[in-house]
């Protein structure tokens, strides 16, 4: 038993976010309320759903720091197309597929210099970010897009559930939970039980040795950023939505791409293997946006909060690494 333990990051991280929130509970009883509960899933659809693009690309051993802009770009661009075009009334799925097409074409400016040029990921990924930045507000807009059409407003406000807290803050369980779940288990269905998945994990473990294999990096590393392009555009779309408008550059994720970083890194832990990186991932976001939120109703400062949260971040490396040390003097 101990054994299995110290081989599951996953359940070793599951246990460290059960802990944070009965510690942040014990100092606040409204924190184990199921109005914070909604509160928190609420928060973390978004940042999740980036988590995962950014796990994709981590596991094909690429660092991606334009994710986040080039969602913000996708999704105002697509806005600003409809309300330039005064188009408020019609389906969700064009505007979805407006804005998948637009990231997707972003993303291959990625793959182009990280794949046919071989230059390095952290490099591109930062220069495109900046690229984009500049390319947004000298040519599009700087403008807050406050005109939403109708459908995009419409799916904002559904919810699954309503809960009060005792202050009588009233907190909802938002339908785009159910997004974030499928796509959760749509890419832990890739990642894990295809051909492809275990392709990037390959490319992502050696380069050379996959070649060697037979694997055609290219292509892979190809169908591997449109899927993240696709993924950052329908996340960019749902925080819209959320928000009721399109900002050319919202801070709540642009400037913030090492929190999806993090996540990741929490997730994978002191682990190499490929299985369950994408729960992992997603227990990484619930730990630290646990954090996040809570620590603002405790009245913390942001600044604290961002020192708390390397704190976390750090303390469950070493739990993890420490675990997988346990696991060696086991064999």
């Amino acid at each position: 038993m101990l054994k299995k333990i110290a081989n599951n990051n996953q359940l070793t991280l599951l246990f460290l976010l059960i802990a944070v929130w009965l510690i942040f509970g014990i100092v606040n009883p409204q924190i184990l309320s199921l109005a914070n509960f909604f509160s928190l899933t609420r928060a973390s659809i978004v940042p999740a759903i980036f988590a995962l693009a950014e796990m994709i690309m981590m596991a094909l051993g690429c660092v991606d720091i334009s994710f986040a802009m080039i969602a913000s770009v996708s999704s105002y661009c697509t806005f600003f197309i409809w309300n330039k075009n005064g188009w408020s009334d019609g389906s969700v799925i064009p505007i979805f597929l407006c804005a998948i097409a637009i990231a997707v074409v972003l993303e291959l400016i990625n793959w182009f210099f990280i794949d046919r040029i071989d230059l390095n990921s952290f490099i591109v990924t930062l220069g495109v970010q900046s690229l984009l930045k500049g390319f947004l507000l000298a040519f599009v807009s700087t403008a807050y897009i406050y005109t939403l059409p109708t459908s995009i407003k419409r799916i904002g406000v559904a919810y699954l559930g309503k809960a009060t807290s005792k202050d009588g803050i009233e907190s909802v369980l938002h339908s785009f939970v159910i997004v974030a779940a499928v796509l959760y288990l749509i890419i832990s269905f890739v990642m894990e039980r295809t051909k492809f998945g275990r392709e990037i994990y390959a490319i992502g473990g050696d380069v050379d040795s996959a070649r060697r294999v037979g694997i055609d990096v290219s292509r892979t590393r190809l169908y591997s950023m449109i899927l993240v392009g696709a993924i950052c555009a329908i996340g960019a779309v749902l925080h819209d939505s959320l928000s009721r408008a399109s900002m050319p550059l919202p801070t709540d994720y642009v400037g913030r791409e090492l929190n999806s970083i993090a996540a990741v890194v929490i997730g994978i832990g002191g682990s190499k293997k490929a299985k369950g990186i994408v729960t992992g991932t997603l227990l990484g976001v619930l730990l630290l946006q646990t954090i996040s939120t809570n620590l603002v109703m405790l009245g913390i400062p942001s600044f604290w909060q961002q020192a708390v949260s390397g704190i976390i971040i750090l303390a469950g490396m070493v739990v993890q690494t420490t675990n997988n040390k346990a696991l060696l003097a086991l064999k």
